[in-house]
């Protein structure tokens, strides 16, 4: 008998770090989002944070 791997699916997120207080946080991804590009603003020091990570985590 032959097994075959079903591909899971994915939802992307993406990690933005405060580049001063060094602070994360995860959201899902948006269509544009770039890695090390500027996005919204920091929450504790008010400047604006970079795209550090992209990934996917399997849905269940």
């Amino acid at each position: 008998m032959i097994f075959s791997k079903k591909e899971k699916q994915l939802i992307a997120y993406t990690v933005e770090k405060c580049p001063m207080c060094k602070k994360e946080s995860k959201r899902k991804f948006k269509q544009g989002d770039c890695l090390f590009v500027e996005s919204s603003k920091c929450v504790s020091c008010n400047i604006p944070m970079n795209i550090a990570k992209i990934f996917g985590e399997p849905i269940g």
